[in-house]
């Protein structure tokens, strides 16, 4: 009769089981490390996107701005998505929607086009703050209890080191080559990450 009435409650009792969950776990953190490197690229790379592209201080704010501005919502309809789609298929979605800003955002430094600039920051944008949101999920479907909190503390932390490599690779990797390169370089890791989700996929699949 239990099983009955809670019809779920066997499919995440046989995930939070397997010992593919810590592969899952790794998985998702990486996955968002791409995340984090490139949304704080323009900060590591400032003065050599001013000289660069010739951006002002207002041009600067703006690319922090339009991605902040939409993700006000936007996590709210990355969580409907989820209810929908599901969270595997929406995390693929998510990282491929940073994937391709973050292109949209180097080209756009390549060619010194601002207004190219800012379109990938919001395309950018539509994946930055869902993939949070379908990293959560995919964690709580995986693991609970004690494990939940374990997971998700995990997942951040590790997620962070994007921000402080990002500190560190992106200002070096302009200076010995060019800022549209290091940028670029920034797109790979973002590959990197969609990759790290369509393993995810076929996993989380298997296991329902």
């Amino acid at each position: 009769m239990a099983d009955a009435e809670t019809p779920t409650g066997p499919r995440k009792a046989e995930k939070s089981d397997s010992p593919t969950r810590w592969l899952v776990l790794l998985l998702a953190c990486f996955a968002m490390i791409g995340n984090y490197y490139c949304f704080d690229n323009p900060a590591a790379l400032k003065t050599s996107l001013e000289e660069f592209v010739g951006l002002s201080e207002s041009d600067f704010n703006w690319l922090y701005t339009i991605y902040s501005i939409p993700n006000i919502i936007l996590p709210f309809f990355g969580g409907y998505l989820c209810d929908k789609l599901g969270a595997r298929r929406c995390f693929v979605i998510f990282a491929a929607a940073i994937g391709v800003g973050q292109v949209i955002f180097a080209f756009g430094t390549s060619v010194k086009s601002i207004p190219i600039m800012m379109i990938g920051r919001v395309v950018f944008g539509l994946g930055g703050e869902n993939m949070a949101v379908g990293s959560s999920v995919i964690m709580e479907d995986w693991f609970h209890g004690k494990e939940m909190a374990l997971a998700m503390g995990l997942n951040l932390a590790i997620s962070r080191i994007g921000s402080v490599v990002n500190n560190v690779v992106s200002p070096a990797v302009a200076n010995s080559t060019n800022v549209p390169f290091a940028l670029f370089f920034g797109a790979m890791i973002c590959g990197a990450s969609v990759f790290c989700t369509m393993v995810i996929y076929p996993l989380d699949l298997a296991a329902e």
